[in-house]
């Protein structure tokens, strides 16, 4: 994807907006400690449109561990299918994580004894074995989604040889449905220096250019060394298809409701610097709340569907071109940890039986067996989808000291707005100026009883729709603008607005 000279100035225009946005200086009625509700005022300026959200915006990880089960990724898992199309037609699937360095073999067979292979804690741990028939299903899985693959293949071990067998096989059952191969995952935890972990990278690259000049390779897919990802982009002469990194909010089991909910600014500014640095495209490969698993009680609950879904339209306001939710059964992810797992079937009830074989973090609850049904991460990424595609509205948010964020872009003649009240026990009033005089928007609402609330938050009108695939985007009330193009919305504590209007 090529980029215009003017990308830079758009990321940086965009995150100085955002953070006038976000911290204004101007005091909001009522923003007191004694519950009173948050007043905002929302000032949009269509005239001045800031760039393009990617397409390819949303997007899932999973372990690599996860195509032992070959049903999982299949043209015949129609509801899996249907939950990833519902986001949209250009997603990307990462396949990776941990069990990517565990993974052996392919077509590959070693002239000596496979080698030991330990985890982040230095743990031996079994090697998976990944048979090159296991692609073929995972290559009609993404016919039928529409959907292109990130895939990793092992550098933990150093055989550019069975990094070359994989990725061949890779390319040869997707083909055009490949959109990078990956070298490594989170290599800054087994590579004391940058140097060290690039020295090897740089073998296995050039086997795999050696043997296929046109297969496409991202980097560096490291877990949190912004200064990795600078240095990768400032190396690399033949110029990676983009550059990559994880992020989680914080650890389990230290998470909470609060520390999710509010901004992480370096992040944020750590985000910026890559920008400002490179030209390059920038995915953030594996993205969820607290890594070691998630936290039960933050990670699956509305508090994470208002998360995820702020995250992807601050990313995407900041240039970011992808993020991909990790999630997927307990079972792939907690052997990717070095733990041993026995989910709990004994329920009668369907969707517990679902949540106990899921990661617990992850926007998609179930496996083939019990069958899948969304989680309230997924309702967060649902929302934020609507954006992909869209280009970003200049526009000045605020709230005084309410956490309060709000996002502004339009996609042919139509507007589409979203607004997060990301405060726990406080209402937002907010006053929306800028509007097309007697303007009619549709209003979509995502909610639940309480931040920590798991199987009852909605968006929209019709929340079982999702769980079927057959969303529609139906807005429960709309609002119509006064003479001045000015509307006001009520946000409960804790939830989000999805407004819609078609401009004349």
């Amino acid at each position: 994807m090529q980029h215009s000279p003017s990308r830079r100035r758009f990321c940086q225009s965009t995150l100085a907006l955002l953070a006038a946005a976000t911290w204004p200086g101007l005091a909001a009625k009522g923003a007191d400690a004694s519950g009173a509700s948050v007043e905002g005022r929302w000032r949009l300026n269509p005239r001045k449109q800031l760039g393009a959200i990617s397409e390819s915006l949303y997007g899932f990880s999973y372990e690599t561990a996860q195509l032992l089960d070959p049903r999982f990724f299949s043209a015949d898992n129609h509801a899996l299918i249907a939950l990833f199309r519902q986001l949209g037609p250009h997603g990307v699937l990462r396949i990776g994580g941990n069990t990517s360095d565990f993974t052996l073999g392919g077509p590959y067979r070693p002239s000596a004894p496979w080698p030991v292979l330990r985890d982040w804690r230095g743990k031996a741990v079994p090697p998976i074995t990944l048979k090159p028939e296991a692609l073929q299903p995972l290559a009609a899985f993404l016919r039928a989604t529409g959907w292109k693959l990130v895939f990793g293949v092992n550098l933990k071990i150093d055989l550019p040889e069975m990094a070359v067998e994989l990725a061949r096989a890779v390319q040869n059952a997707v083909g055009d449905d490949l959109l990078a191969v990956q070298i490594g995952n989170e290599p800054n935890n087994f590579f004391k220096t940058y140097a060290d972990y690039h020295d090897r990278w740089q073998r296995t690259a050039n086997a795999l250019r050696q043997a296929m000049p046109d297969l496409p390779i991202a980097g560096p897919d490291t877990g949190a060394n912004t200064d990795w990802v600078l240095d990768f982009a400032h190396e690399q002469t033949a110029h990676p298809v983009f550059l990559s990194r994880h992020y989680y909010r914080g650890g389990a089991p230290h998470g909470s409701i609060s520390e999710l909910l509010s901004p992480d600014n370096d992040f944020y500014a750590e985000v910026a610097s890559i920008h400002a640095q490179s030209a390059l495209p920038f995915r953030l490969t594996e993205v969820n709340s607290y890594y070691l698993g998630g936290q039960l009680g933050v990670s699956n609950t509305l508090a994470a569907a208002l998360w995820g879904g702020d995250f992807m339209l601050a990313m995407a306001s900041r240039g970011v071109a992808g993020i991909h939710f990790h999630g997927g059964s307990l079972t792939a992810v907690e052997t990717s940890l070095g733990n041993a797992v026995h989910p709990n079937l004994g329920s009668a009830d369907a969707q517990a039986r679902r949540d106990s074989v899921s990661a617990r973090y992850a926007p998609i609850a179930g496996n083939v067996d019990e069958g899948f049904s969304p989680l309230p991460l997924y309702y967060g990424m649902l929302l934020a989808s609507r954006f992909a595609g869209a280009n970003l509205m200049e526009s000045e948010l605020q709230t005084g000291n309410g956490n309060v964020t709000a996002y502004a872009a339009q996609r042919d003649r139509q507007w589409l707005l979203a607004i997060f009240n990301k405060e726990q026990t406080r209402a937002c009033q907010m006053r929306i100026e800028g509007l097309p005089p007697h303007a009619k928007l549709d209003v979509v609402r995502l909610q639940g009883p309480a931040p920590d609330d798991v199987h009852h938050v909605s968006l929209g009108r019709d929340s079982d729709a999702i769980a079927s695939g057959d969303w529609q985007d139906q807005s429960q009330q709309q609002l119509e603008s006064d003479a001045r193009g000015d509307a006001n919305v009520a946000l409960p504590a804790c939830s989000a607005v999805l407004l819609r209007l078609k401009s004349t």
